[in-house]
């Protein structure tokens, strides 16, 4: 049945929601608050032209077109939940604080090594919306789909055949009031398992399924250490803390899916991270060059910290987004030899640092920074730069990649 459906944002997810929308016969109108050629204003008075909402990521609960919505008493949904109406084979989603695009990609690429039609979906860069109008929603294929708290915010109309969390720490309390708030979201997914569905989530998130009171009987624990990782090459990327647990909670959703163990051992041995996560961009003069600018929370940077061997220069800073900083900032003092720091955030965080380490630079631009690390890794050689900001990018690029990619040309030519 065709209806008249309000679509919000047009980046990635609201084009591809409108492209699906009209193809399967509904009127869509696209609200962007820049405009662009698409409606910029939205009002009581157009709330009842239309019979369902289609939020992107970025529209927050307090967003007052969200909250127009939601009063209505209609039909509101995420681009996820409403392009997986649309889907006919199966839909994994992978959630979790971080780690969610390497299980996403592993998953995907073991399935196919596996002879199955898989796809990577969802927060990974591709809508399922696009994925389900180039697969025209075939029966016989998989959509391994990356889920954010955001889109998990609205989930109906979202059947899951599979749910794998990997882990939860502070994140994005720039947009959740609390962080009871911000796991409740990821915990909407729970709700979504299909009755025969395999859930499997890390260690780390049983504590605070038991914190919140959410407990949920029918989730495997994935073992810390899987057997098959002993069957990985040693140089494998997945070998090493913090991948070698993704790969522990994904071979624990393999077992239980019945599935054979060479496609899942020749996708991890032949697994490449992806760019601007933990990599190393050059080594020289007795200095490593670590580019982590994908890390973009605490708990991601003190995993690379326990990722590093020898003395620690880190490059921190960026964007603020709450959390506490001085618990972050004694367990960065345990891990880091000079603390290098930038941009918005760096002048909280180094008075959070006060006291605790006592080698600190705080600089304004991100180009300062890179300098300013090079040489305090030059007196401490052999040694690392380690760029795991911990903070979002915003303050100064557009996004982490083009963070990443500065950082890797500032090292180049240094």
């Amino acid at each position: 049945m065709s209806s008249h459906i309000a679509i919000f944002g047009a980046g990635l997810s609201g084009q591809a929601a409108m492209k699906l929308a009209k193809t399967e016969g509904h009127q869509a109108t696209l609200f962007d608050e820049m405009g662009g050629g698409v409606e910029a204003a939205f009002g009581h008075s157009q709330v009842e032209q239309f019979e369902r909402f289609i939020f992107s990521p970025g529209f927050a609960a307090g967003h007052p077109w969200r909250v127009l919505a939601e009063q209505s008493g209609k039909l509101v949904q995420s681009e996820l939940s409403f392009a997986a109406e649309y889907w006919q084979g199966q839909l994994i989603g992978v959630t979790g604080t971080n780690g969610k695009t390497t299980l996403t990609r592993l998953l995907a690429e073991a399935l196919q090594r596996s002879g199955q039609d898989a796809v990577a979906a969802g927060n990974i860069g591709r809508p399922l919306s696009d994925v389900v109008l180039r697969n025209d929603g075939a029966e016989s294929a998989c959509a391994v789909c990356e889920i954010s708290s955001f889109q998990a915010e609205l989930v109906k109309g979202l059947e899951l055949d599979g749910l794998l969390w990997t882990n939860f720490a502070e994140d994005h309390l720039d947009r959740y009031p609390t962080m009871a708030d911000y796991f409740m979201a990821k915990a909407n997914l729970l709700d979504c398992l299909k009755p025969d569905g395999i859930c499997v989530i890390g260690p780390q998130v049983v504590p605070w399924l038991e914190r919140f009171k959410r407990p949920f009987d029918r989730a495997a624990v994935s073992p810390d250490v899987s057997p098959l990782l002993s069957r990985l090459p040693s140089t494998a990327a997945l070998c090493r803390p913090p991948y070698s647990e993704n790969f522990s909670l994904a071979a624990e959703y393999w077992r239980l899916s019945q599935l054979p163990e060479e496609p899942m051992l020749e996708a991890a041995a032949e697994f490449t991270l992806a760019p601007h996560r933990l990599s190393v961009v050059a080594a020289k003069d007795g200095v490593t060059y670590w580019n982590d600018s994908k890390s973009t929370n605490f708990h991601s940077a003190l995993a690379a910290f326990e990722a590093m061997d020898g003395p620690i220069v880190w490059i921190g800073g960026g964007q603020l987004k709450g959390g506490d900083l001085e618990a972050f900032a004694s367990k960065v003092s345990e891990r880091v030899d000079v603390a290098v720091l930038y941009g918005e955030a760096a002048p909280s965080l180094a008075k959070a640092l006060e006291g605790k380490l006592p080698n600190v630079r705080k600089v304004a631009l991100f180009e300062e920074a890179v300098r300013v690390a090079s040489e305090s890794a030059y007196e401490l050689r052999p040694a690392s730069v380690l760029l795991s900001p911990a903070f979002s990018s915003f303050d100064q690029f557009q996004s982490y990649e083009m963070r990443g990619k500065s950082f890797i040309s500032l090292v180049l030519g240094l």
